[in-house]
């Protein structure tokens, strides 16, 4: 017997596929960086540099805003009131503390890929290859997107570019060019502007980007 399917549902169904699909949407200000001007599901962004937490945080505002939930797991210096000022949207936030084991923390990774659709994360300087190709392949079935955050320090003391245990399909390297704000000495620093290296293995070409961003 062959079953037919409404077509109204049908064009439901298909609607709401294409939703659960499409790619992450950014702001304005982030948008040029990224070479398909969003965050493709599947995928691994890695942030490094003196400005990575910061740009991690824009990257994901406005899918935040937009319905999308964030998962934070293991980034100790990602505060609550920088979330809030580059945009993200608090109660679809959750902080995630793993443990430091290399088995346990892609374990706890890749339950939070399950419950979450985009991470920001911190790598344990001891994360075998083994645990990251297993986090690697539940990213992409669940489609979800993860951001590796490395701060200026963790990238000079712990990995370098090329033995990462992660392979970045985009890795955006950051650089605080200048601060604007402060006048002879008083106010609060409130913008600063970042230089950008764009590279990774869905990047043709290494490409330069400036952004002026909110501190």
């Amino acid at each position: 017997m062959k079953l037919s399917v409404p077509k109204a549902l049908a064009v439901k169904h298909s609607v709401f596929e294409k939703q659960v699909l499409a790619n992450f949407a950014v702001s304005d200000e982030v948008r040029s960086v990224l070479p398909e001007s969003g965050l493709v599901r599947g995928r691994i962004v890695r942030c490094c540099g003196d400005a990575a937490i910061s740009l991690a945080l824009s990257l994901c505002a406005r899918a935040s805003q937009q319905g999308s939930w964030l998962g934070v797991v293991g980034v100790e210096h990602l505060g609550i009131s920088c979330a809030v000022e580059h945009g993200i949207a608090l109660e679809r936030v959750v902080f995630v503390h793993p443990p430091e084991a290399s088995r346990d923390w892609s374990t706890t990774v890749a339950a939070a890929i399950d419950g979450f659709d985009l991470l920001i994360v911190a790598v344990p300087e001891r994360l075998s290859i083994a645990d990251a190709r297993r986090v690697q392949a539940r990213l992409a079935s669940r489609r979800s997107v993860m951001i590796i955050v490395d701060t200026a320090v963790l990238s000079q003391n712990s990995f370098a570019n090329n033995s990462h245990p992660f392979c970045a399909d985009l890795l955006l390297d950051t650089k605080t060019k200048n601060w604007s704000g402060t006048n002879n000495g008083a106010g609060f620093l409130q913008h600063r502007q970042i230089e950008i290296k764009v590279s990774g293995r869905r990047v043709a070409r290494e490409q330069r980007h400036l952004l002026t961003c909110s501190h």
